[in-house]
């Protein structure tokens, strides 16, 4: 054992460059989120001066850390095998629940995580220590070990600030777009110079405030050797405080004489605004919430020295009363640490997933939905559909009228862009805004909180959330509330099991921990690459098809598009015509299975049906209506496929009687007409020649059906087939005919397809007769 705690002080260490990691990937949507949506400018910029705050806030962070995280528990009632415990507790919990969260791509709060993971940790090794036969205390002394009614004040605190976030975020911003309109550039040269002061100034005073009266004014924190920087800054705070107004007003004056001159120089003082806001949320989390992942580890480095300098007596009967006091983070730990997370932000891809999240919920351009409806979210529109007729009946019509006209868009030329640059100057304002009030008034909230609402809030505001989008953004915007108290749920959840399996099994629960991380971590990889490949697929697939239709790109490119999901239909017709005539249950279920996911692969082609109509606008829109129709051939054969394998896998999954002898033989013929009738439709595509198409196979399998038809019906009559037998049958004849004929038409959509890429002639040619759409 005389190697166990140094090795455990090790492995801290390590773990908490993880959870550096993995904080960092989530956290960074608080700064990156307004920057990225409204594109103020690339990428790349934007991270510079996201990595300048980063940095300097890691040279100006706090360098003491309340132990136990705000006093979560009394270090004096436990001995130093217990802290360390519960400190590896807490650093595998928060890795591995940081980690899920990344890999869903939602955001959540660092602060909340860390928080209830020390008050599982300590939860745990306390109810031990009571029940213990050892000890004779009641249950209430529980209150002494930990200090529930902080953790009520940051509950409270966070539901709080998701509320007043939003609402402040809705209603500021509402007022904010009345005053520039969609159409704010004719508006800069007044309206936006006062709205830009007024922004930079609640920026500035965030950035002292947050950065710098947080690290240099700290309660219990005493100057013994202050350098001149640190008293310059220290007696600069103190004056802001006598002289506020004062100092708002000269703040507020001297950035409407930079706004003004930047005006003046043709310079959008909006971009300005956005990516000094940038600059001021990173160096403000880096300032405050850098120490939240490297505390612990050094915490528990402390705890090892007070060990050490005792002598190494038993871990088990050290008191640790000497940990009560702060911890001292060294200077060089936080830059390494702030280095860290700068490399962290440019590397990780997954930052770029968690920031989509929160732009794809309040963009205000038209795309795909991430989230579904439910009913709850369904229930809140209606409500506020009502509420809003019975409310607007209030006011004069003419007047609403003018109000909006300040609301409405033109036709966007930069499709890409979520957000203009005044809802990414409100978000920073607003949010920024609110971080300095709490932090004055020492109020407990999260800033991952506050900016995502506010975010949500300003997107109401801009009509982001209209009639086509509003159920699916308020599911989103639920599914993440619903994540931020699950995390402090889970987060102490995970902590009590894993202190517990610590305190008793110690070395190989820690070895099993460890792995069990690993696994996690791998799980997790190999579930973002899938997701990610799947997102890679479907940008294929969509460009592909723009590509196809707008002919910058071959003919041969169709058959990359449509071969592989026209083979995924024959074989998934073939599985289940096979798994029912020889009752495999196994098959049928993998069969129904890959249907499900070509039907999801359709859905990317069903998602682009808009943006690709919408491309064809330049080019022979001649080519949108033949995707349309092509579409919607596609989309009818898989709605019978859907139904032969859900009736297929339902016969047999519910122990059915089989099928009879003669109805397997007519279906494994009418397998075969159909398995020739698919390769002649690849053969067309793979090699854009029609000289393949034969109706006489057509004609026999109408035929064929026909028969079977006729056969089923003189059985019932004849009392042979049963109920089930008898819908089984029709739900197979009946869907293989409509696949049939859709194939025909798919067929003679494409040949005019084809002739009229290469004929160049009349969009005449393109006249289909006998198909139905």
């Amino acid at each position: 054992m005389k190697i166990f705690y140094p090795s455990i002080i090790v492995i801290l260490f390590i773990l908490s460059i993880f959870d550096l990691i993995v904080g960092v990937i989530n956290d960074s949507v608080n700064f990156l989120n307004s920057a990225i949506g409204s594109k103020v400018a690339s990428r790349k910029t934007i991270m510079i001066f996201a990595s300048l705050g980063i940095l300097l806030g890691s040279f100006l962070s706090s360098r003491m850390m309340e132990i136990a995280r705000k006093g979560i528990f009394d270090p004096s009632y436990f001995y130093f095998s217990d802290i360390i415990f519960i400190f590896l507790a807490v650093m595998i919990s928060d890795i591995i629940l940081l980690d899920i969260f990344n890999t869903l791509g939602l955001p959540t709060s660092t602060t909340v995580s860390m928080v209830f993971c020390l008050l599982g940790g300590a939860f745990s090794i306390s109810m031990i220590k009571i029940a213990s036969p050892l000890s004779n205390e009641p249950f209430h002394h529980l209150s002494q070990y930990i200090k529930a009614e902080k953790t009520l004040t940051i509950g409270i605190g966070i539901f709080l600030s998701i509320i007043i976030s939003f609402s402040s975020g809705a209603l500021i911003h509402y007022f904010i777009r009345l005053l520039f309109s969609f159409e704010y550039k004719s508006r800069l040269k007044y309206t936006g110079v006062i709205w830009a002061s007024i922004s930079l100034s609640s920026m500035t005073y965030f950035l002292i405030v947050r950065g710098l009266h947080s690290n240099f004014l700290q309660k219990g924190y005493i100057y013994d050797n202050l350098s001149g920087l640190s008293l310059v800054i220290q007696h600069f705070i103190k004056w802001i405080h006598h002289n506020f107004f004062f100092f708002l007003i000269l703040l507020f004056t001297t950035w409407i004489i930079i706004a003004k001159i930047f005006f003046l120089l043709g310079y959008n003082i909006l971009k300005f605004v956005v990516l000094y806001g940038t600059f001021s949320l990173a160096m403000a989390f880096s300032g405050n919430d850098l120490v939240n992942f490297i505390g612990v580890p050094i915490a528990s480095i402390q705890s090892y020295n007070i060990w050490k300098e005792a002598g190494s007596p038993p871990a088990e009967e050290f008191n640790m009363k000497n940990l009560s006091g702060n911890v001292q983070v060294p200077s060089f730990v936080l830059i390494f640490a702030g280095i860290i997370m700068i490399l962290t932000l440019w590397v990780s891809k997954k930052t770029k997933t968690i920031t989509k999240t929160e732009i794809n919920l309040s963009r205000q351009n038209e795309g795909n939905e991430k989230f579904l409806s439910n009913s709850f979210a369904r229930g809140i529109v209606r409500f506020f559909l009502f509420f809003g007729k019975k409310f607007f009946n209030f006011f004069p019509k003419r007047f609403l009228v003018k109000i909006e006209k300040n609301f409405k868009q033109k036709i966007k030329k930069e499709e890409n862009i979520a957000f203009d640059l005044v809802r990414a100057s409100a978000n920073l304002t607003i949010s920024s805004i609110l971080i300095s009030i709490a932090t004055v008034k020492n109020i407990p909230l999260s800033t991952t909180f506050v900016t995502f609402m506010v975010s949500m809030g300003t997107s109401l505001s801009d009509r982001a959330w209209n009639r086509e989008s509003a159920v699916y953004r308020i599911s989103g915007v639920l599914k993440v509330i619903r994540g931020w108290f699950l995390t402090g749920l889970i987060a102490f959840t995970m902590s009590v099991i894993i202190a517990y399996f610590l305190y008793f099994i110690k070395v190989w629960a820690l070895i099993f921990f460890i792995f069990l991380m690993v696994f996690i971590f791998y799980k997790s990889y190999k579930n973002y690459q899938k997701i990610q490949y799947q997102k890679v697929e479907e940008k294929k697939t969509i460009f592909g098809i723009i590509e196809w239709i707008t002919l910058k790109n071959k003919t041969s490119e169709s058959s990359d598009l449509l071969e592989p999901m026209l083979k995924s239909i024959e074989l998934i017709y073939k599985n289940s015509i096979e798994g029912i005539t020889q009752e495999s249950l196994n098959p049928l279920k993998d069969n129904r299975k890959n249907f499900l996911k070509v039907k999801e692969n359709f859905n990317y082609i069903q998602n682009s049906l808009i943006r690709v109509i919408k491309k064809t606008r330049n080019s022979d829109p001649i080519f949108g209506r033949i995707y349309i129709r092509i579409y919607n051939k596609i989309k009818e054969i898989l709605e019978s496929e859907d139904i032969i394998t859900n009736c297929t896998l339902f016969h047999v999954i519910n122990c059915h009687n089989p099928l009879k002898y003669n109805q397997k033989n007519n279906l494994l013929t009418l397998e075969h007409f159909m398995i020739e009738y698919f390769s002649i439709i690849k053969k067309i595509i793979m090699n854009r020649n029609c000289k393949y198409v034969r109706k006489k196979i057509k004609i026999n399998i109408i035929k064929n059906i026909e028969e079977q038809i006729n056969q089923q019906v003189n059985g019932i009559i004849h009392k042979k087939y049963g109920k089930k037998n008898t819908l089984l049958m029709l739900d197979i004849l009946i869907q293989s005919k409509k696949i049939t004929e859709n194939i025909e038409d798919f067929i003679l959509l494409y040949t005019n397809f084809l002739s009229h890429f290469y004929s160049n002639r009349d969009s005449s040619i393109l006249v289909v007769k006998n198909i139905k759409i």
